[in-house]
């Protein structure tokens, strides 16, 4: 129920079977004797809105398990008769009304070019723009370092494998998979007032508990690596409830790379991630869980010989170390004055560590870049919710964050030229948040949430308050529409605060005084069921951004920024505006059969710091993707499946700043990226041609008895433009391209 305290009696049953259960005293319940296979499972209590569960993969290998969290209805019985009603859509958080959706870990493991990474799957909704060679979340034109993410509740650093180096907010891959992945949210407008310190949206990403009636185990090899995972109860089989679920993966990217299954020449990337859960339910004290994840990459690049330039990109070599991880213990207990309060002591750490040299034709090396980076989070959460009447629910909050860091970066102005510091740092400092929501439901039809969000970031002793309100009616019982509003706010990475460089009259000027960015935010839902296995749903948004960090005297805005890092003083006195309409017309699985229609059309445009406004790097103005996919039956028990998915996206080309016509190669070597600035006067004015990207993926499942046996073959190619540079033959402008291909073949048994 909507305060998270266990119900009683609760029937279960198997649609179109005689197969059934009730809840116990736990809220837990077992159906034994399902066939293998995709089953609609339904749940029922009086006084509350029955759960329709379509579609659900069952095979011989591993337990189905599922977590259901229903919801009181408003009117008296005898007033309406509730039928049950699909909308794999609507959001877990009862407190967003709009501008969120259900992330499902079993689409992220089914549609083509998801490759189980949640990052990826997320890319196919409405108003998200794929990054191409990254796995870098780009919402209704926001760069991708704005999303939040989170695990179990926890705020958390980028949580992609070889994060911020590929791109600011992006990676290649999420350290967590589909293994242990439970059902999440996937926030992209006006967020309710239990989200902060973000502005484009939010990845709140569930764990889900280990089986604790049975072993499970599971093992994938593929040309992408192999992964292993288990789960099972801890402590003796009936006696405790108490479970274990844990899964490690090792890429295989390097050998990949090397047979040119990846088109990154010269390049070496090799991963592993290992993450856990494990649950603790008590008798009187509530359920304990201690949760982690963790990522360790190692990248290489090597300079080919002088003889094989082709652009100036060339001819540098580069190296990176980077592990993260976080982890913690989550309490949760329901109060015998009612309500449910959480409470979470977790951990982050990120640590990068990283080089670059320049060479000339002779081969004599020259230092570029030299770096390192750690930063570290401990965390206090505590959450109360509380259902008082069927009417009015509550939710208050209190987030500590005590933020150490030591960082440092020098970097070289020139080529040729000594290597300067960027920044250096050591210390802590605080990030405090308390927030309140208060959901009333006035009639069947109409509801509202109001809440506040109170933050104080210790850094630059600075409060802010954040309003939250949204209202929903539902117009009929097929349709509905919603409207949100809400101030957001963010810091920056915490290096950003300690770059220092000299002014005019000597001494030093750093960042430390720079506020954070804010944004009003408004969205609005327009949702239409189209019988019980489709919806249509219409979005409208805007988003004023504002308090921006610019650089003075240039049309640098800190809302383009996709490096790791940055070089410049800034103060916030840029803005931004984004508005637009995202659409989403879906067909639920049935029969085997789904499909997808996603667009976006969008505006995203940056003020810098002499008032002007320009298109920003994000500005891609369209973003379309059609998805769908088939499933048979087939074996001679009729027990096998057989599946076909594929999609096709098409979005607006990157935005680039153009090199001036009769710059040198001097000209250029000059600059230490060997690029050009992109804070001329006319930046981001040019765009690629349309960009366009295909996946594709056949699996094929043999279920045998406490075994299930799946062939996987998947393919993704997609291309993104890294920017302009000079062919060293021709001494012509050439545009540089990344092309990302990724064919995964590979086997997985279940046991």
């Amino acid at each position: 129920m909507a305060s998270g305290e266990k119900m009683i009696g609760v029937t279960v049953v198997v649609d179109g079977t005689n197969m059934g259960s009730i809840s116990d005293e736990d809220g837990q319940f077992v159906i034994t004797g399902v066939p293998v296979g995709r089953h609609t499972i339904k749940a029922s209590f009086v006084g509350y809105e029955p759960i329709v569960l379509k579609e659900q993969m069952l095979s011989s290998g591993k337990e189905m398990v599922l977590s259901l969290r229903m919801r009181e209805c408003v009117n008296e019985l005898d007033e309406i008769v509730i039928k049950p009603r699909v909308n794999k859509q609507q959001p877990l958080n009862e407190m967003a009304l709009t501008g969120a959706r259900m992330f499902s870990v079993e689409e992220a493991t089914r549609y083509a070019g998801g490759m189980a990474d949640p990052a990826r799957t997320a890319s196919m909704f409405a108003g998200v723009a794929a990054s191409g060679a990254t796995n870098g979340i780009s919402i209704h034109g926001n760069s991708p370092q704005m999303l939040q993410w989170r695990i179990e509740g926890i705020e958390v650093n980028n949580p992609n494998h070889f994060s911020e180096i590929t791109e600011a907010g992006g990676g290649i891959f999420t350290s967590l998979n589909g293994s242990l992945l439970a059902n999440s949210d996937f926030l992209t407008g006006a967020m309710p007032a239990e989200y902060g310190n973000a502005l484009s949206g939010a990845f709140d990403m569930k764990m889900h508990s280990g089986n604790n009636s049975k072993y499970e185990h599971a093992f994938q090899l593929g040309t992408l690596g192999f992964d292993l995972a288990s789960e099972g109860p801890l402590g003796k089989k009936g006696v405790t409830k108490a479970s274990y679920i844990i899964n490690y993966r090792y890429s295989f990217l390097k050998v990949a790379t090397e047979l040119h299954a990846i088109n990154m020449e010269n390049e070496n990337l090799d991963y592993q991630d290992l993450s856990f859960k494990l649950n603790f339910p008590t008798q009187n004290a509530g359920t304990f869980s201690v949760w982690f994840t963790g990522l360790y990459d190692n990248y290489k690049n090597k300079i080919p010989d002088a003889s094989e330039w082709e652009t100036l990109w060339d001819m540098n070599s580069s190296w990176s170390k980077q592990s993260s991880f976080a982890g913690g213990l989550t309490h949760s207990v329901q109060l015998k004055k009612g309500g449910t309060l959480r409470s979470s002591i977790a951990m982050t750490d990120a640590y990068r560590k990283l080089g670059v040299d320049d060479y000339d034709t002779q081969m004599v090396e020259t230092p570029n870049m030299k770096g390192k980076n750690n930063q570290w989070n401990l965390v206090g959460d505590i959450l109360y919710q509380q259902k008082f009447t069927s009417r009015y629910t509550m939710l208050n909050g209190v987030n500590f964050q005590h933020l150490g860091f030591d960082l440092n970066l020098d970097l070289c102005p020139a080529v040729a030229q000594p290597l300067e510091r960027v920044y250096k740092g050591d210390g802590n400092t605080n990030l405090t948040r308390f927030f309140t929501s208060h959901k009333l439901t006035l009639t069947d039809r109409l509801s509202t949430v109001a809440g506040l969000n109170l933050m104080w970031f210790g850094l630059n002793n600075q409060w802010l308050a954040e309003p939250r309100v949204s209202v929903a009616y539902k117009t009929s019982a097929s349709n509905s529409v919603s409207l949100a509003y809400a101030l957001n706010s963010r810091r920056e990475n915490t290096d950003v605060y300690f770059v220092e460089k000299p002014i005019m009259g000597g001494g030093m000027a750093s960042n430390k005084e720079l506020g954070l960015t804010r944004s009003h935010h408004i969205s609005f839902n327009f949702s239409q069921r189209l019988g019980d296995d489709a919806q249509l749903k219409i979005e409208p948004y805007y988003q004023y951004v504002f308090d921006v960090p610019v650089e003075l005297g240039t049309t640098f805005s800190m809302i383009n920024n996709r490096a790791f890092y940055v070089n410049r003083l800034l103060v916030n006195e840029g803005a931004g505006r984004n508005y637009g309409i995202d659409l989403t017309l879906e067909h639920y699985l049935k029969n085997g059969f789904y499909g997808m229609l996603t667009a976006t059309v969008f505006k995203s445009e940056y003020r810098d710091a002499q008032g002007l406004w320009h298109n920003t790097r994000y500005d891609r103005r369209y973003i379309t993707n059609l998805l769908g996919g088939k499933e048979w039956v087939v074996g001679r028990n009729h027990s096998n499946i057989f599946g076909l998915n594929a999609r096709i996206t098409l979005q607006g080309g990157d935005r680039y700043t153009p090199i001036p016509e009769g710059m040198t190669i001097e000209e250029i070597m000059e600059r230490y990226d060997k690029t050009v600035p992109e804070d001329t006067d006319h930046p981001f004015t040019e765009q690629q041609k349309m960009n366009v990207g295909f996946a594709f993926s056949a699996k094929y499942t043999i279920n045998r008895k406490n075994m299930a046996h799946h062939f996987i073959l998947e393919y993704l190619k997609m291309e993104s433009f890294q920017g302009q540079t000079i062919d060293l033959k021709t001494k012509k402008v050439v545009d540089k391209f990344t092309s990302l291909t990724f064919p995964n073949i590979a086997y997985r048994v279940e046991f």
